[in-house]
């Protein structure tokens, strides 16, 4: 029997345990490493309803709700929650910066009520809306990957933990079925939005291998906190996602300003199970000041 095989045979079951072993392992001076947080996942889901001759399948999407900040918009997600599980939406799907992260920006203690790793993960699993349909799946973007950048620690691992709704698919982009319908999430591209909303979307699409491109129903880019429909595109649907986070400082510096709000989607199905429509419902929100419990 190898090393291996013996701490197979001892090791802690459940990802929590996991946790509280290797902080055991630490405090006692070992050194522990992981590989970087998982990239382009897939996930199938929903089979039971998309399978049905016929059906209709609805997917909550929404993006960017940096819980933790002073601007975010705690208020509109819950009430899209509530919104979209009165439309009888089966799931979400969430493109990325679930929280505000640590130092992304310069200025981030001052626009922040929520500081450090422990404490954002705890809000965030306090604090995220809990749909009474289905689990919520969602990407990493920058603000919860600075973490795993500067100390290897990804919010993505912890969050899950605490809260088993939020489905943690991986480090800015995954793609996931329902049925015969395919949709990529994606965290868009770093760096502001261009000249034009469509213009990143459009060249993320070009950008994806043509192979899983062929395959992709409708493309979700979150990061820029705008709201952007570009239709077909090389075969693609492409959807630039809103926010939940009000005008920050840094997007006054760049001159932007967000939508806030989210998606629900409706994707039809034929008698033969293969996707016969598509159909959105963009639910928009006016800012909230102060829409936070700190100080």
């Amino acid at each position: 029997m190898t090393l291996a095989d013996d701490f197979r045979k001892e090791a802690p079951t459940g990802d929590k345990k996991i946790h509280e072993a290797i902080e055991v392992l630490e405090g006692a001076g070992f050194r522990i490493t992981k590989d970087a947080p998982r990239e382009n996942a897939s996930v199938s889901l929903l089979h039971e309803w998309a399978s049905k001759p016929g059906a209709t399948v609805r997917i909550g999407v929404v993006s960017d709700t940096h819980l933790g900040s002073r601007a975010q918009q705690i208020t509109a997600l819950t009430d899209f929650y509530r919104y979209a599980d009165s439309r009888g939406v089966q799931a979400y799907v969430h493109c990325g910066d679930l929280v505000d992260g640590l130092h992304v920006h310069r200025d981030a203690v001052y626009s922040q009520f929520v500081h450090g790793f422990d404490a954002q993960v705890k809000y965030a699993a306090a604090a995220y809306p809990r749909s009474q349909n289905g689990p919520t799946y969602w990407v990493e973007g920058n603000h919860d990957n600075w973490t795993f950048e500067n100390a290897g620690a990804s919010i993505g691992e912890w969050l899950p933990d605490r809260r088993p709704d939020l489905v943690y698919l991986g480090y800015y982009s995954a793609f996931v079925d329902i049925g015969a319908f395919r949709m990529y999430l994606a965290h868009g591209a770093r760096g502001g939005g261009a000249y034009a909303k469509s213009y990143k979307p459009q060249k993320l699409i070009e950008q994806m291998d043509p192979l899983e491109r062929s395959g992709v129903h409708a493309a979700f880019f979150g990061h820029w906190h705008y709201d952007d429909y570009i239709g077909r595109y090389q075969g693609v649907y492409g959807f630039a996602v809103p926010s939940f986070q009000r005008k920050t400082r840094f997007l006054k510096s760049i001159g932007k300003g967000p939508t806030i709000g989210g998606i629900v989607l409706e994707i039809e199905y034929t008698s033969d199970r293969r996707v016969w429509n598509i159909r959105q419902d963009w639910q928009d929100y006016e800012p909230l000041q102060d829409d936070h419990p700190g100080i």
